[in-house]
């Protein structure tokens, strides 16, 4: 396989991984069903075990979350 192959090969398999990271992260941090609140710590412990930092868990948890920051720093670039 040349080496070009072998990256898309891996990058593919990331990508996949990374989907369902953010699954797991999306039942991890489900709200509670009874109150309807957030479950609260666990988006630092989240950050701890993928590595990815609190942002990017709550980004990825929240897409829309994501969208809001991105038009915001838009808006702060004009």
């Amino acid at each position: 396989m040349s080496d070009e192959g072998e990256l898309i090969a891996a990058m593919t398999e990331l990508r996949a991984a990374e989907e369902r990271v953010a699954e797991a992260l999306r039942v991890f941090l489900a709200r509670d069903p009874v109150t309807g609140r957030p479950v609260h710590g666990r988006i630092g412990r989240a950050a701890q075990l993928t590595g990815w930092g609190e942002q990017r868990v709550k980004e990825t948890v929240t897409p829309a979350l994501a969208e809001r920051r991105r038009a915001k720093r838009k808006t702060d670039e004009s």
